[in-house]
């Protein structure tokens, strides 16, 4: 029995000493995590991707002050090009940084550049955040689609607590990759690396960091608009996103300093504090989401305007940004956008933004023009796209937001002729008989018709003794044009055209016309006809009339 206890005391030894070396050996062990993967813009060239943690346990954390903390260098992959901002002239040093600890602002102290491994001497018992070390580190451009942090000091944390390693103010080209074909979106992958003199056993070095989505939507309403009715008529456009943070404005009021906050700007984690070349600027974008709608083909002699601002019920706004930015013609202050070849474009910024909610934002063109000059015909185009665009798709440091060209074109106004086409089968001044023609300009009612004024061309068509076309003066609404084939009327400057017998196609440049012809042998016996003119145009009040050989729509009556 005694040499029993013995034995049992001896074991119980051996398992207590087992657990004691086993606790002080445990081995380094480090788990990435990208959290949930934001939506990165289809058409984007600079999207913002995930944030990644990396948290490592176990390991000897190096307790002698007289020793170099051991080291590691990290280095991200992306199936995409990386496109963080380059922050310094040599083209190398990025935007994306790395921290250590989730350090708070007040402890988040800079490397200046590559850390000197020689100056990070251990504090003791796995402590990092001291006052001292930096905790904040910036990145090299290493090859397209590469980043890599260098020398980065890593105490492991040894036995008790955990050591955290998170990479922000990562940019990505997804428009690189695209929509995917099939129901499940595109993705932007991670590939991490570390390697040193310090040794960290990964076990997911390949992560998900993003998801690849159309972000834009653009509308136009469409409007028919006639020459010869001047004044102001206006139709919308309209940007809708296609999810919740497709459209950002620049960044929060203060610093975004906050490890893990999500902000929901086109902004990432910066702060104001930050001097040294791999951090100043860093995380900052240049500006909120730009929205740019691009007119064409407007014709000639006709005003375009915007609004200066615009919002909607969701809490998001934009602004129009000046002439010169980013392609825009318009005037800040006025919002008159400056045509050259019918071609002018008007770019907003994104100024407040709700990401809780899919919304549009939609602003009321104005198109102005006078009766003298007229405006052209034609019909009138606008695209939607992003703004800036791109000049390169890799690192630089160009500005951050930027897109592809990908637009959306919609027709919003087509100008049409003010005519009426009027058929007089047949005239005569010929054996006796003359004919008597009026035309009136009926756009002057009781019912509050926009009133339309133009001059009259005749053309005349006849086997033998045909004359030239004649133009009268300008009918006004209201009134007519009145003459016969033997004696014209010089006052509104149509000639006689003796002997001639045929038909008369009347072009009026008005859309109420309505004609009347009147033959007479006043010489025998005083016979007469009278009849309307034809009008040849499609209906202007039927849908289901569109038959005609004018290209003008007019006013058909039943009589």
């Amino acid at each position: 029995m005694v040499e029993f206890r013995k034995a049992l005391l001896v074991l119980t030894g051996l398992v207590v000493l087992t657990g004691l070396v086993s606790a002080q050996t445990t081995p380094l062990q480090c788990t990435a995590n990208a959290g949930v993967p934001p939506i990165a813009r289809a058409e984007g060239v600079a999207e913002e991707v995930g944030q990644v943690i990396i948290n490592c346990t176990g390991g000897t954390s190096v307790s002698s002050p007289d020793l170099n903390i051991p080291t590691i260098n990290v280095q991200i992959f992306l199936n995409t090009n990386i496109t963080s901002r380059l922050l310094d002239s040599n083209g190398t040093r990025s935007e994306a940084l790395l921290l250590i600890d989730e350090p708070s602002p007040a402890e988040q102290i800079e490397a200046a550049g590559v850390p000197n491994v020689a100056t990070f001497k251990a504090v003791g018992n796995g402590v990092y955040k001291n006052g001292v070390h930096p905790t904040v580190f910036g990145a090299q451009q290493a090859s397209p689609n590469s980043l890599v942090w260098l020398n980065i000091p890593f105490d492991p944390p040894g036995t008790s607590g955990n050591r955290v390693i998170r990479l922000v103010n990562v940019r990505a080209n997804a428009n690189q990759l695209g929509v995917g074909a099939s129901l499940i979106p595109n993705q932007i992958s991670m590939f991490i690396s570390i390697s040193g003199t310090a040794s960290l056993a990964l076990n997911n070095p390949q992560l998900t960091v993003a998801f690849i989505q159309k972000g834009l939507k653009f509308s136009a309403t469409s409007a028919t608009y006639n020459q010869c009715e001047p004044g102001t008529k206006s139709y919308s456009i309209s940007f809708t996103e296609l999810f919740g943070t497709a459209f950002r404005h620049q960044r929060s009021v203060g610093n975004q300093n906050i490890p893990g906050s999500i902000y929901n700007t086109e902004s990432m984690f910066y702060s104001s504090a930050f001097t040294t070349v791999g951090a100043v600027g860093a995380g900052v974008a240049t500006q909120g989401t730009r929205l740019s709608a691009r007119f064409s083909n407007v014709p000639a002699n006709v005003t375009i305007t915007v609004p200066v601002s615009g919002s909607n019920a969701s809490g998001d706004a934009a602004s129009l940004v000046a002439s010169g930015t980013n392609g825009s013609t318009a005037s800040a202050t006025t919002g008159v956008v400056t045509l050259t070849g019918g071609a002018g474009a008007a770019v907003y910024e994104v100024s407040a933004s709700n990401p809780g909610a899919i919304s549009s934002l939609t602003f009321t063109v104005s198109v102005t023009y006078t009766a003298n000059p007229l405006p052209g015909l034609g019909t009138a185009t606008v695209a939607g796209n992003y703004a800036p665009i791109a000049a390169t798709l890799t690192a630089s440091t160009e500005a951050a937001p930027r897109f592809v060209e990908d637009p959306q074109s919609a027709t919003t106004f087509t100008i049409n002729s003010c005519r009426t086409n009027l058929l007089f089968p047949f005239v005569s001044n010929q054996a006796s008989f003359d004919t008597g023609i009026a035309i009136s300009n009926t756009s002057k009612d009781p019912f509050g018709t926009v009133a339309q004024r133009g001059a009259c061309t005749l053309n005349y068509y006849s086997a033998t003794n045909t004359p030239g076309a004649q133009t009268s003066v300008v009918i006004n609404e209201g009134e007519q044009l009145i003459f016969n084939l033997s004696l014209g009327n010089a006052t509104q400057n149509i000639t006689p055209t003796p002997g001639f017998q045929g038909y008369i196609i009347a072009t009026c440049n008005f859309q109420f016309a309505h004609g009347y012809a009147f033959l007479s042998t006043p010489t025998q016996g005083g016979l007469s006809q009278g009849y309307l003119a034809l009008v040849m145009d499609k209906n202007m009040y039927s849908t289901a009339d569109t038959a005609t050989r004018t290209g003008a729509t007019s006013e058909k009556l039943d009589n």
